[in-house]
């Protein structure tokens, strides 16, 4: 249930709470200090381990957010599946899936009506950004929007569905 909050928060909010991340590390490490099972700690240790060094190349690679490396490490944790590689191609696979949809909705955005205002404003930052060179063009755009021109979806969700497509599956 905390996974799906995440995601859903991570839909709308672009952004994952560090409290939910916390609540559900929380859990497993009492869940794992009342086994008392040392090889099911190391277990949940490593996953969590290499699901985050998979985040952190993604995220080296500009194609994954702090927020999500945090996300790989706590499923990792938490669930400590020892088939990793599986796991990793359905969370790749459900990834696909949402960018398509993402893809979608971004095309369908581009004609809803847009107010008065924010049809000044975005007139307003193209004729400045033309006025300048391209380097300074550059940082404009940036300052003015998160990710610039790019297309971004939440990740958070792909894992999530990532994570059942793996329970369902294998």
């Amino acid at each position: 249930m905390l996974f799906f909050l995440i995601a859903v928060y991570d839909l709308r909010e672009h952004r994952i709470p560090n409290k939910l991340l916390l609540l559900i590390i929380g859990t497993r490490v009492f869940e794992l200090l009342l086994g008392l099972d040392v090889s099911l700690v190391l277990s949940s240790l490593l996953a969590g381990s290499l699901l985050f060094a998979f985040g952190l190349v993604l995220f080296a690679l500009r194609a994954m957010s702090p927020g999500d490396v945090k996300l790989m490490f706590v499923v990792g944790f938490s669930t400590a599946i020892t088939n990793i590689g599986s796991l990793l191609y359905w969370i790749i696979v459900s990834g696909g899936i949402v960018s398509v949809f993402c893809l979608f909705y971004a095309q369908a955005r581009k004609y809803e009506k847009v107010s008065f205002l924010s049809r000044v404003r975005n007139d307003w930052n193209r004729l400045r950004t033309r006025q300048v060179d391209k380097a300074k063009s550059i940082s404009l755009v940036a300052r003015t929007t998160r990710y610039g021109d790019k297309l971004v979806m939440p990740f958070a969700p792909s894992i999530v569905i990532g994570m059942a497509m793996f329970y369902y599956f294998n």
